[in-house]
């Protein structure tokens, strides 16, 4: 796992959070590789690009893409078999929402369908 930090050269990263990339082997012999994690836009800038452009999280997005594509990539090109999943709309956190809650104004019960 890793953490996304303030550095004294770079600065801060336009996206705050946590990530998890592993795989888990499966009962049939293959190897389900994933990620986890939430994350949150930094600042006002990176709000702010955010609602005009897309970035940061459209290059995320894509990253996550790329990663996928190179494993497929790599597997069959060493004589194995590979499938890339398609996955879903990426699950980003109403974090209005994640307050209310963290402030007892709503249940917790609600966070998990009021991603967007």
């Amino acid at each position: 796992m890793f953490s996304t930090i303030k550095e004294l050269y770079n600065g801060l990263h336009p996206v705050s959070g946590n990530r998890e990339f592993g795989f888990t082997s499966n009962a049939d012999g293959s190897y389900t590789f994933y990620t986890k994690g939430v994350d949150r836009l930094t600042d006002i800038w990176g709000t702010a690009a955010q609602s005009t452009t897309g970035f940061p999280f459209k290059s995320a997005d894509a990253l996550w893409e790329s990663l996928k594509d190179g494993i497929v990539y790599y597997v069959k090109t060493h004589q194995g078999a590979a499938t890339k999943n398609i996955d879903p709309e990426p699950l980003r956190p109403d974090w209005a929402v994640v307050k209310q809650v963290r402030d007892g104004i709503k249940p917790l019960s609600i966070l998990s369908n009021d991603c967007k």
